[in-house]
């Protein structure tokens, strides 16, 4: 899987680094094997980071099973 990030407006972010662009691969990576970007349904998708800015990893919120009132 090959995915493209094309980022239109340099001005509000600046040069980007070699290394952003590796830690952009990382969370994406993440995201995508963990299900957080498809796997989510009536949920939510949290990325952590510690106080330098570092991601630290993905917290998913959602319910894999919740019985419904049937009316």
């Amino acid at each position: 899987m090959k995915i493209t990030l094309d980022i239109k407006s340099l001005d509000n972010l600046g040069q980007i680094s070699e290394q952003d662009i590796n830690k952009f691969i990382e969370i994406f990576e993440i995201l995508v094997e963990k299900g957080a970007l498809t796997g989510v349904r009536g949920g939510c998708s949290k990325l952590h980071f510690d106080a330098e800015g570092n991601f630290m990893g993905v917290e998913l919120d959602y319910w894999p099973y919740r019985k419904r009132k049937i009316t």
